[in-house]
C-alpha cells in the first residue's frame, strides 16, 4: 500500500500549479548568476516578503548566503525560451548572466531586460528544512517594464514536484 501511497503523493504534488521565475544572484564582490524557480510565495504583506526554495547544493545558493540579495524576475510566456536558456547548470553552460542582458539596480542583484517585471529583495532568513533552502526576502524595490503573463510549469509541460 506504501508504494501506491508514494504514487499517489506525487501525482497530486505534481498538480499543484507552478510559476516559473529567474531568480538573479550576487555573491560577494562582482559574483553574479540565475536560476529558474518554481517554488516561489509572497508570504507577508507588511513587511513585503517572498519564500523562495533554493536547492542547497547549488552555486547558485552559496552565492546568495554571500551576497544576501536576489531578483525575481518575471518572463512572459512568449519569452519562455529564456527559461530553457537559464535553467541549465552554470557549471555545464558558463556564464548564464553575462549572456543574457541584465542592470544591476538597488541590491546588486542582476535584473533581466527580457523580464516584463521585478522584485528586489534581501535576505531576511534562511531555513534548511530539507534538500532545499526556504529563503525569505524582503522586497525593497521592484519594477515593470511591459505587461505579460508569467511562464508556469504547466505551460512547459516541466514537473518539478513530488
Amino acid at each position: 500500500m506504501k508504494g501506491r501511497t508514494d504514487r499517489t503523493m506525487h501525482e497530486v504534488l505534481r498538480q499543484l500549479s507552478y510559476g516559473l521565475y529567474v531568480i538573479g544572484v550576487r555573491g560577494q564582490n562582482e559574483e553574479m548568476n540565475a536560476f529558474v524557480a518554481s517554488w516561489v510565495t509572497q508570504c507577508s504583506f507588511n513587511p513585503p516578503l517572498l519564500a523562495v526554495a533554493i536547492r542547497k547544493d547549488s552555486g547558485s545558493y552559496q552565492m546568495l548566503k554571500k551576497g544576501r540579495v536576489f531578483s525575481l524576475n518575471l518572463i512572459d510566456r512568449q519569452n519562455s525560451r529564456l527559461l530553457r536558456q537559464m535553467v541549465k547548470p552554470a557549471d555545464r553552460v558558463g556564464d548564464k548572466i553575462g549572456k543574457v542582458g541584465h542592470v544591476e539596480e538597488d541590491t546588486g542583484a542582476p535584473i533581466l531586460r527580457k523580464a516584463f517585471a521585478y522584485l528586489e529583495c534581501k535576505v531576511r532568513d534562511i531555513h534548511e528544512p530539507g534538500d532545499h533552502a526556504l529563503v525569505i526576502g524582503e522586497v525593497v524595490h521592484a519594477g515593470v517594464h511591459e505587461r505579460g503573463e508569467v511562464v508556469t510549469c504547466a505551460d512547459l509541460g516541466w514537473h518539478y514536484a513530488g
